[in-house]
């Protein structure tokens, strides 16, 4: 990682830190391992900025936000910094800050010499990384919560340095570190896709579950490693392969057909809908307006299409007799998951 220069730090107290907050007596927000092997809390104390380092963010490969760092700073020139503060972690072997890069950024555009430090031992650089972005998941004002690519990021540092070693220990470090920024549906993808990862990069010291599940991207890491002969003969050679994610069947256009299909000759079907909000580009109104002028025209030529298919071939595309359907291997006792098996009907 590479080192910022520190900033220059006047050695005073100054208007927005005063002379209480230098003693860890005051301090009242909790501290806390966060129940992470292999970290030990060593003290608290206050500390000057140009005593410790602050690299490329120990906790967030992305590096430091500089519209969180403008945002911060507005905050504290207008309320300060008080005792309920949460403090900044310290590497007290390496001088690392942890968790604390938006906040070093923040004092030393406002002159802010110091800051209330908890120092603590890291066992190793796995210990010190989860510590990090364990602390990124806090709870709080103008905390910067780890996203998906933060995640990602720490899921895979964790298995290059053999830390993660089963699907559970995927599951667990994705709910640790993003349980308060990503739903259950973001957090399942994120443990779907890193299997897949780990699969297609032949981690050997890795102990899969006995099931997997796919999903969009992780067919095409199945395609791409795959050795079956259906990947030349039928994916290569024919233009028209759909890979169909059974799990979210329910939630495309499927429901809207499966009603269409049970209303009488006689009836119709209103359509109730909602859209997603106003953006800089689109209006409310505009969203609105696609919905039967775009989306819904769209499903009704496509419908038509098949429907003239159905009549010229006197069955659906996918009923066709020289159709090669397959399943995709999710059964790693049985079927060749890692060799990317297509299971034929």
């Amino acid at each position: 990682m590479t080192v910022t220069s520190a900033p220059e730090f006047v050695e005073y107290i100054c208007d927005y830190f005063d002379k209480k907050l230098r003693d860890p007596d005051n301090w009242t927000a909790s501290v806390t391992d966060k129940g992470i092997d292999g970290i030990e809390i060593i003290k608290k104390e206050y500390g000057l900025w140009k005593n410790v380092v602050k690299q490329n963010n120990i906790g967030r490969f992305l590096g430091t936000n500089q519209q969180k760092v403008n945002m911060m700073a507005d905050d504290v020139e207008q309320n300060g910094i008080d005792c309920g503060c949460p403090p900044v972690y310290i590497d007290i072997d390496t001088g690392d800050i942890l968790t604390g890069g938006h906040r070093h950024d923040v004092c030393a555009r406002l002159g802010i010499p110091g800051y209330m430090f908890v120092y603590v031992k890291c066992d190793n650089e796995w210990a010190q990384k989860c510590f990090a972005k364990t602390l990124n998941n806090e709870r709080m004002f103008h905390a910067t919560l780890n996203n998906r690519d933060e995640v990602i990021e720490h899921i895979k540092f964790g298995i290059s340095k053999n830390e993660i070693k089963c699907e559970q220990d995927i599951a667990d470090q994705v709910h640790l570190i993003a349980n308060n920024s990503l739903g259950k549906t973001a957090m399942g993808t994120i443990v779907k896709e890193m299997v897949s990862f780990i699969v297609s990069n032949g981690h050997t010291n890795f102990k899969t579950e006995r099931y997997t599940s796919h999903n969009d991207t992780t067919y095409q890491d199945f395609v791409a490693r795959s050795t079956d002969s259906y990947k030349e003969e039928v994916l290569k050679k024919h233009d028209h392969n759909h890979y169909i994610n059974m799990s979210n069947w329910g939630s495309r256009t499927n429901p809207l057909l499966s009603h269409a299909a049970r209303v009488p000759v006689t009836s119709w079907l209103n359509i109730q809908d909602s859209v997603d909000t106003p953006t800089r580009v689109e209006s409310l109104e505009v969203k609105r307006n696609k919905v039967h002028s775009v989306v819904l025209p769209n499903l009704s030529e496509d419908l038509d299409k098949i429907f003239i298919y159905k009549v010229s071939n006197g069955c659906y595309p996918w009923e066709h007799k020289n159709c090669q359907h397959a399943h995709l291997a999710q059964d790693f006792h049985k079927e060749d998951v890692k060799a990317g098996q297509f299971i034929r009907l």
